[in-house]
Formats: C-alpha cells, structure tokens, sequence
C-alpha cells in the first residue's frame, strides 16, 4: 500500500497522518492514537480500556457502548458494594485487559480479586515512543497493587494502515512464582453489530456452553459440548452459532471457544461490507469466549436493554482462577520470569466470509 508523503517544515502538534493526543474524557486522562483510517481512545486512567475503535471511511466504531455512564468526577459511592467487586459500576463498555483473575472473584496468594481481576480498574502511566505522521507508538505501563505484576503494553499505528499492533510484557516482580489468567474482553455493539455479522474461526473448533445460565435466558444446555458451529437449543432446533442472532432473540448466553489450532477471528458485517479480526499466539491465548447478549440480559446492569457481543481471548478455561491452578492450566511465572507476546488488530473491508489472515494481516476470503 502506498503511503502518503506528508511535506511540513515541522511535524509537532499537527492534524495529519499518524498523531496522538492526551485529553480529558468524563473525568479521566485518555490518550487518542490515530491515523487517516482508525482512531483509538484509550482511558489511560481505567485499565487502559478501548473505548472507541473508529474506522473513519465509514463512521462505524467497533466498540460498544454500555448505558453506565463512568465519570470520575461524580463524588457520589455505590449504596452498598457487591460482593464481586464494584467493575459493573463503570463498566462503560469497549474493551478491557484482565489480569490475574477473569470472571469469578478469587483469593489466591491471600489478595482478594474481584469480578475481572485488578487491572481492569487501576490508573496506568505512559509513554510516546514515537511521534512522526508515518508512525505513532505508544508504551502503557501500570505496576499492579495486589498482584506482584509488572505489565507493559506497546500499541503502534502506522499511517494508512487499518491495523494495531499490540506488545506486551507481564514480569513477575515477587520472591516465588505467581500464577494468573489473562483476558482480552472487546465488546461490539450498534453501528457494527446486527444479525448480518458472522463469526469466522478457525476450523476443528469445539464450542462449550457455559457452566451456568448468567441470565436466565440462555436457550442452550449448560456444558453442552459441541462442533462450531451447529448446536441444538433446549427445544432440539439446530442453530448456527456463527450467524449473529437479531436483538429479537431476547437471549443471552456464554460460549467457551477451545481446540484452537490457530490464533485468529473474525466478524464481518455482510451486508455493510466491513469486519474485523485478531491474529495472536495461540500459545498464551488457548481459548476464546463468546459472550452474546440479544436483548436478553434483565436484571442488574443492563435490564433488558442491550445488544452486544464480546469475542474474548482467555489463557484459560474456565473463567476460575482456583479451578484453572487446580487443572494445571493457569500461567506461572517464576521469580522476575516474563512473559511476552505479540498480536494484531485488524479492520478489514469484506462482503464476504474469511478463512483467516495472511502474514500481511490481511484476510484470506473464503471463497478465495
């Protein structure tokens, strides 16, 4: 792809190309990254969620928005907190890093987590690395309080390029080994979802209903295994997990994601001709969550009202730490051990299905 060539005396506080800026959003620092395609808006004071993933030629951002308003200038404490932790009370929705524990509170090493583990809620520090129209990278960096955790995370954009990469490092800064989960929770709603998405993924995959019905309205057995895509509901109608269910449905429910052969999704609207993907190492994230809400969450946070998917990469199943250490499948670093990984982001025009991307990031249609 050609780039463009940006001809200025200076490259400093400039409104093209590759740029980033540092504002205030509701109450807290967030950094802005962007070129002549995306721009990214991350909450550097709340786990460095993604709260917007716009892809400029066509208005839509990615990431969906909850009806909970977060605002770090409203004074005003919950009435009463929940036992799991306060996170659904600024869940704003977007996209979350989770680390040590993912989805049930924990007390390993005697350091109570709660719903999403630690880092979802703390402020990180950071650092441009690179600042030119051609290129911008960013380091965020957050040591955590009650995990023994040092984590990095390299976000780089390049001009004209639809596509993130992501570097990360966790180092375990304690006296005797650590074990933890680690999450990835992007969560897609309205412009980009509707029932014309359709979930591509590696093949030989094996789906898993979730252990337990989280809203009430699940219409499939829990721990039902199965061959992605096809399952049959609670009535015996086979369904296709890989089509994107209306708003309609009034359904929600938990899909474990495991057999993964290779590191990469994608959801492509159909009819609107756009998608995006991920590509990672399949050694750190072994499994996938598949987190579907058609109208069909009642109760506490969401009453009924919201349409959204999440397409999570987890290191582990279940989403238990204590269960996942009792399996011998949680990650384990050994005293100043790290971890590294790398992994893409991309967004993609398409009106048709893939069957993964090449060593470019670009998606391998499947009628190609």
């Amino acid at each position: 792809m050609e780039k463009p060539v940006y001809n200025n005396f200076y490259h400093y506080n400039r409104n093209y190309g590759c740029r980033v800026q540092e504002i205030i959003w509701n109450g807290f620092k967030t950094l802005i990254i962007e070129n002549e395609k995306l721009r990214v808006s991350i909450l550097v004071d709340k786990g460095t969620d993604i709260f917007e993933l716009l892809y400029k030629p066509m208005d839509i951002d990615f990431m969906w928005r909850s009806p909970l308003e977060v605002n770090t200038l409203n004074p005003n404490l919950p009435t009463k907190s929940f036992d799991a932790g306060n996170y659904m009370d600024t869940y704003e929705g977007g996209w979350q890093e989770i680390i040590p524990n993912i989805s049930t509170p924990s007390n390993y090493k005697g350091a109570a987590m709660g719903f999403h583990g630690e880092l979802v809620l703390l402020p990180w520090k950071y650092e441009v690395i690179t600042d030119t129209p051609y290129e911008v990278k960013v380091l965020l960096k957050v040591r955590m309080k009650r995990a023994p955790l040092l984590v990095k995370k390299y976000i780089t954009l390049k001009s004209n390029e639809s596509l993130l990469e992501f570097e990360e490092i966790i180092q375990n800064e304690a006296d005797e080994e650590y074990q933890f989960m680690w999450g990835h929770h992007p969560t897609y709603g309205i412009p980009f979802l509707d029932e014309s998405c359709v979930i591509d993924l590696p093949q030989g995959v094996i789906g898993q209903v979730y252990q337990e019905d989280f809203s009430g309205t699940s219409i499939f057995p829990a721990n039902q295994e199965f061959n992605w895509p096809y399952l049959k509901d609670l009535r015996g109608n086979q369904v296709d997990l890989s089509r994107v269910m209306a708003p309609e449905m009034k359904t929600a429910f938990n899909i474990y994601i495991k057999n993964l052969k290779d590191g990469w999704y994608g959801i492509t609207n159909l009819s609107k001709g756009i998608g995006i993907g991920f590509q990672w190492d399949v050694n750190i994230f072994k499994y996938l969550l598949l987190w579907s809400v058609y109208r069909g969450f009642y109760g506490f946070p969401f009453y009924g009202k919201t349409y959204n998917l999440a397409l999570e990469l987890y290191s582990a199943i279940p989403d238990d730490l204590d269960e996942v250490i009792r399996l011998n499948r949680a990650l384990c670093l050994k005293p100043g051990e790290e971890l590294r990984t790398i992994f893409h982001t991309i967004v993609y025009q398409s009106s048709s299905r893939i069957q993964g991307f090449n060593q470019q990031h670009q998606p391998i249609l499947l009628d190609e």
